[in-house]
């Protein structure tokens, strides 16, 4: 309901408002669950004899589709604000404008495409787009976790776009969940340095964050999410061409 445009009625499971803090454990899931329809779609086109850069685009451009460009949106706003800079104010205003600026239309374009070359670029080395996409995602939304725990809110979070402090139990649920395929896909060091870069994405953009707004936002944790999914990929990616 939260991460996706995937039409879920609440009220088939529970009388009780969907407490999304208690259900924090299942985010990398839900970034393996888009993955796998995005990546399956690609794959398929692969099958076909499409192109690999055909077929990834089209997977990538799908898995917008199904988020409704959710971290894709948060990171163009906080390009915009903290590109623009100046009082915590006027950062907010520019963040929650609806217009996209300069910095916005920069740092998007270029994520959209080092991810693009990144997923191509795996898949050439002979892995799925399911599997590239799906590990991807779900390493960005755990991304939003830690992040959460680490950083406080600002007193600019809208009710809503965040979540409350998330239990250790649920995170260690989260992070087994997140981890688990990855020991069956990639080499560990690979996955170290994955993780090395994922974490120091994180500490720089709430660090940031702290700096400019006196916290992490809605917008903060989506371009969080974002960067830390190319980040993890880009350090995968590192290792593995060295181990050829």
């Amino acid at each position: 309901m939260f991460f996706t445009r995937i039409p879920v009625n609440w009220s088939y499971f529970s009388e009780k408002a969907p407490d999304l803090t208690r259900a924090a454990w299942t985010f990398p899931l839900i970034g393996y669950l888009v993955g796998v329809i995005a990546g399956g779609l690609g794959d398929m086109l692969l099958l076909l004899g499409a192109p690999i850069f055909v077929s990834a685009a089209i997977a990538i451009a799908f898995s917008v589709f199904i988020t409704g460009a959710f971290h894709e949106d948060g990171l163009a706003d906080m390009a915009d604000g903290f590109g623009a800079g100046g009082a915590p104010e006027r950062i907010n205003e520019i963040i929650h404008d609806s217009r996209l600026g300069t910095y916005g239309v920069a740092a998007l374009t270029l994520g959209m495409l080092i991810r693009v070359g990144l997923v191509v670029s795996l898949v050439d080395l002979g892995y799925s787009l399911i599997s590239v996409l799906s590990v991807g995602f779900a390493s960005g939304k755990l991304a939003i976790l830690i992040s959460r725990n680490f950083f406080n809110l600002s007193d600019f979070a809208k009710t809503g776009s965040v979540f409350g402090f998330i239990t250790p139990i649920n995170l260690l649920m989260a992070t087994i969940i997140w981890l688990t395929p990855l020991l069956v896909l990639f080499p560990i060091f690979a996955i170290i340095l994955g993780t090395f870069f994922s974490f120091w994405l994180i500490y720089i953009i709430g660090s940031k964050a702290t700096n400019l707004i006196g916290g992490i936002t809605g917008d903060v944790l989506g371009a969080t999410a974002f960067l830390s999914e190319i980040g993890f990929l880009l350090g995968v990616a590192i290792v593995l061409f060295f181990a050829i």
